[in-house]
């Protein structure tokens, strides 16, 4: 599963070159080292009706249908992925895939390693650096009592590729990345079912690195500006591990 990612500015090259994000849209946010999905925080995105724009939306998908805030609230920490496989089944997502779907910039993802009964988190990130994008959907609700809008996001997940799946190695799922050649392709609202369902795949492991980094669990409101959460830590038992498996 993805519950905590990245964003910084750093690299969006790519991005820019394949016009999903415009050099001047990144001063719309700022660097969150740890962006925390349980906190429903307000992130960049790109959706199929505004594809010119970047626009903060808050992460946990929030149905159209949810009668009122209480179910709003309850509902959103269980939304902040929705799995591939399923996604056209569900009623949190069903309404969404076929014609609300969005881009979500990232620059990297923690997944958590399980060795002997002990869970080691990771930072895992492409090897040029790139910020990139995960695949989403979206929702807007409105609160019948107040009027106010809440536009609201769900990260796909995926199949792990053999990369991402030695280090998730109990779940063994990631989010879904997009290639930049496929983003615009992704919020299209013309794409058929079939065709959704064939962007909806493991990203290349050839692709991707991954560093241990320090546990950070609970987090802390400070570890959203503290760019260490994403710094090599080094396990000495895992370097033992490795050395004792090699031999």
């Amino acid at each position: 599963m993805c519950f905590y990612y990245c964003l910084t500015k750093k690299n969006p090259s790519k991005l820019i070159e394949n016009k999903i994000v415009k050099e001047e849209q990144l001063s719309l946010f700022n660097d969150t080292f740890l962006v925390n999905g349980f906190d429903n925080p307000a992130m960049p995105v790109i959706t199929d009706d505004k594809p010119e724009e970047i626009q903060l939306f808050h992460w946990g998908l929030i149905p159209e249908w949810v009668k009122d805030k209480d179910t709003a609230e309850s509902i959103r920490n269980n939304t902040l992925n929705a799995k591939a496989e399923t996604i056209f089944e569900k009623a949190s997502f069903k309404q969404s895939i076929i014609k609300k779907r969005c881009l979500i910039l990232c620059s990297g993802f923690f997944e958590w390693q399980k060795i002997k009964g002990k869970k080691y988190p990771y930072y895992i990130s492409l090897k040029d650096d790139e910020v990139f994008v995960f695949g989403g959907i979206w929702s807007s609700w409105t609160d019948k009592e107040t009027g106010e809008i809440l536009n609201t996001y769900s990260v796909i997940t995926v199949e792990a590729n053999e990369f991402v799946g030695n280090i998730h190695n109990t779940k063994k799922r990631m989010p879904l990345i997009l290639e930049p050649e496929d983003a615009l392709k992704w919020i299209d609202n013309s794409l058929l079912e079939k065709e959704i369902n064939t962007l909806m795949k493991p990203f290349d492991s050839t692709k991707m690195k991954a560093h241990t980094v320090q546990k950070f669990i609970p987090a802390k409101p400070d570890d959203a500006g503290n760019k260490e959460v994403i710094a090599y830590y080094y396990y000495p038992e895992l370097v033992d591990l490795f050395d004792s498996n090699n031999k």
